[in-house]
């Protein structure tokens, strides 16, 4: 009997140790990448699917109702029209996020929600509107603004962003972290050009999610 239950004590020890160094070494790896560092190109601030690719205007929000009208308030004080990308992360992507372009950060907010499964979002646009979730609201040099939507979901509980107000970041910088995995939504103004499509893999601070045209 002790020596039963030495060895599910040893057992039980190497699981353990087994999902630390899993979870440390995979699940918070942050690979170089190759970023372009071109401010006339705008990267993905998040590894993972693109679950829905959509325009918005001022007039089409001031008439949605429900969840959907918190849409309004994230794009609110970006532009008057512009473009969604929604990013869905799983626990094998990249967890961090990077910053992408060279850019001021405006302001950063957290705001308390619920933490449902973001696979199961019944929406078009692809995200868990009622979820916890982190805004960074970001200022480019020709003054044009982006913001990145940090969403949490059924296991992803803890959300971080490592910036503040007035910091200037450059393209590929990591200034976030999700734990284990969810959603990076990003919206855009309307002087950029969407080159990804629903069902493309992006790469955090690599793949090109749109083109700046001059403001």
């Amino acid at each position: 009997m002790k020596k039963f239950l030495k060895y599910l004590l040893l057992c039980l020890i190497a699981i353990v140790l087994v999902f630390v160094l899993f979870y440390k070494f995979w699940f918070l790896r942050q690979p170089a990448r190759h970023v372009p560092h071109d401010n006339h190109v705008f990267v993905s601030p998040a590894n993972g699917k693109v679950v829905s690719v959509t325009s918005w205007n001022k007039d089409y929000l001031a008439v949605t109702k429900g969840k959907y009208g918190l849409i309004n308030v994230w794009a609110a004080d970006v532009d008057t029209s512009g473009y969604m990308v929604s990013i869905q992360m799983d626990p094998t992507h990249v967890h961090y996020q990077r910053s992408p372009i060279d850019a001021k950060i405006i302001s950063h907010s957290h705001i308390k929600g619920s933490f449902n499964n973001a696979l199961g979002s019944d929406n078009p646009y692809g995200i868990r509107f009622e979820n916890e979730h982190n805004e960074i609201l970001i200022q480019a040099n020709d003054s044009s603004r982006y913001k990145i939507i940090q969403i949490a979901g059924f296991m992803a509980r803890r959300i971080e962003d490592y910036v503040k107000p007035d910091q200037d970041v450059k393209q590929g910088d990591v200034i976030g972290l999700i734990k284990l995995g969810s959603q990076v939504t990003v919206i855009l103004p309307h002087n950029t050009k969407v080159n990804v499509q629903v069902g493309q893999t992006v790469i955090d601070g690599e793949t090109v999610i749109g083109d700046i045209t001059a403001k």
